[in-house]
């Protein structure tokens, strides 16, 4: 087996994940200028609502509830945690957000406990070969429903009224509000979409792994160097982000050692933001007016 394609196969799907997270970064502050740090508890949130769902629906359709767990947590979250604190300033309201990931995390505890979850594959059977590596069916269904929620995003932005409405807010708000585009409801949609990627891709990796409540804080994190490395505006970059991060990991556990994969990983972080805090982009991304 080719241990190099093999380590590049396997960062595939645990990238997607990692991407996915950033990408619900990205979203947010190209709406808001905020750093939704309850990303990752909200993901998870997200899968666990996928965990209920599987115990009376498909694989496929416990996932599509996941999504929409995470849209509704992270709606929640704006709504009650986010909006009232609007004329605080965004630094406020970046820290309450991390208090919101603890309280997910807690009130998950305090429903499923501690342990381990897990529930049946979409589709079941032999890894997948790839020119010697495997890979299981499963990860093929995490790295296709990443790149087709990309795809959706990329044209949603792109394509549609609703997306440009928010790529206006991202340029400025203030003269979106102007012409009239309501930016209490284009930040519903901005949490929203932010928590059903982040939650349905991670409700698809479930199958494959368990997931644990306090899974959401590394989670979080690694998303959050995504973002850096998408200069928390693109969102190909971003998705580029997390698959390079979780080669780095990989490489890390068979060469280095597995219980120190995490620390390499968060010392690219430091690294990134002392030498290239643009991230992956050519120049820095200018602030918004």
């Amino acid at each position: 087996m080719d241990v190099g394609l093999q380590l590049v196969l396997s960062a595939l799907a645990v990238g997607a994940i990692y991407g996915s997270m950033g990408i619900g970064y990205v979203v947010i502050h190209r709406m808001t200028g905020m750093v939704n740090f309850a990303q990752g508890d909200i993901a998870v949130a997200g899968a666990f609502g996928a965990v209920v769902a599987s115990a009376v629906m498909p694989p496929l359709a416990a996932i599509a509830v996941g999504a929409v767990t995470g849209a509704v947590a992270s709606v929640l979250m704006y709504h009650f945690a986010i909006f009232p604190l609007r004329k605080q300033g965004l630094l406020v309201q970046t820290i309450v957000t991390l208090g919101v990931g603890i309280v997910i995390r807690s009130i998950l505890q305090l429903i499923f406990g501690t342990g381990p979850r897990q529930f049946a594959p979409i589709t079941s059977g032999e890894p997948v070969s790839v020119l010697g590596a495997a890979l299981p069916q499963q990860a093929l269904w995490v790295i296709g429903i990443t790149v087709v929620a990309f795809i959706a995003l990329v044209l949603f932005f792109d394509r549609t009224l609703t997306g440009k409405a928010l790529s206006a807010c991202a340029v400025n708000n203030y003269a979106a509000g102007v012409v009239g585009i309501n930016l209490t409801v284009m930040a519903t949609i901005a949490f929203a979409v932010s928590g059903a990627v982040a939650g349905g891709v991670l409700a698809t990796q479930v199958p494959t792994s368990f997931i644990t409540v306090g899974a959401g804080f590394t989670l979080g994190l690694k998303g959050f160097i995504a973002a850096i490395l998408g200069g928390f505006d693109k969102l190909g970059l971003t998705l580029a982000g997390g698959f390079l991060i979780a080669l780095v990991e990989n490489v890390a556990a068979r060469g280095i050692s597995t219980a120190h994969a995490e620390t390499i990983v968060f010392a690219l972080l430091i690294a990134v933001l002392v030498l290239r805090p643009q991230g992956l982009t050519r120049k820095v991304v200018a602030d918004r007016v």
